[in-house]
């Protein structure tokens, strides 16, 4: 992970207006402000989206909404390093949150919190530590994360999941490894990548398992019967426009990206 400056992404988990052009030798950063997804499911056709708001004077994320009843908000320490996200699903009258601990500048753990909501006024009615989520670095580089969840009767910490990664010397994330310590299931991701921009390229937003610095280019899973395709088409200054994604013949998602420059 670019430590926690990149992300820094969903995203899981997370934008096509120009960006104007900055002064000769000066990079231009592109901030996404708007998000389409449309989801393809055999005969069935949906779509989400999202908005991007910004705190006044700085590229920090402050909320993210989504059309699919969720708002996304992010808090920061007093150097800016990203403190926790707050995820309000309001249909289900859950708020999930994700604490962010340090050790220096990387991110040592992130505690996982679950609020039930009030269903008129949707103000927390409890605070439960669901699990946690602990880091392995290599330099500032995220190899391993292992994450435990923690039973309902608060005494027993279940090992549920393993992903190890491995990087190019850019720092590009090619290949993903996740385990299931419990059934012994494993499931593999291999990447390739341009040298084009990410779309959270500039924001301290921390996206688990999307420390690349450039655009994935190809990936190749291993799917049982299923092709796995995509393709990207990128804006002026080298950050995506539309992204394409398809496997097998019965699933497709269209991203397409709106920016700001900063």
């Amino acid at each position: 992970m670019k430590h926690i400056y990149l992300l820094s992404i969903v995203a899981l988990f997370l934008f096509t207006q120009a960006c104007e052009i900055a002064p000769e030798e000066v990079e231009t950063i592109c901030l996404p402000t708007n998000l389409s997804m449309t989801l393809v499911q055999g005969s069935q056709t949906s779509k989400i989206l999202a908005d991007f708001y910004y705190q006044p004077g700085t590229g920090l994320l402050d909320h993210i909404t989504w059309s699919n009843h969720q708002t996304h908000h992010f808090e920061y320490d007093a150097t800016g390093r990203l403190k926790v996200v707050r995820v309000i699903r309001v249909d289900a009258r859950v708020q999930e949150e994700r604490w962010f601990v340090y050790d220096d500048v990387l991110v040592e753990r992130v505690d996982l919190v679950k609020r039930n909501l009030d269903y008129t006024y949707l103000e927390p009615l409890d605070s439960i530590l669901t699990g946690y989520v602990e880091y392995a670095y290599e330099g500032e580089r995220i190899t391993e994360e292992s994450e435990y969840e923690i039973t309902a009767d608060g005494f027993r910490e279940d090992y549920v999941k393993n992903v190890s990664y491995a990087y190019d010397k850019q720092g590009n994330l090619l290949s993903v490894e996740e385990l299931d310590p419990r059934s012994g299931e494993t499931r593999q991701v291999s990447m390739t990548y341009d040298q084009s921009k990410h779309p959270y390229y500039a924001l301290p937003y921390y996206f688990e398992g999307m420390s690349h610095v450039n655009n994935m280019l190809s990936r190749s899973e291993v799917e049982t019967g299923f092709d796995y395709t995509y393709n990207l088409s990128l804006n002026e200054h080298d950050y995506p426009d539309i992204i394409y994604e398809k496997l097998g013949s019965a699933y497709t998602r269209i991203i397409s990206y709106s920016y700001m420059y900063e």
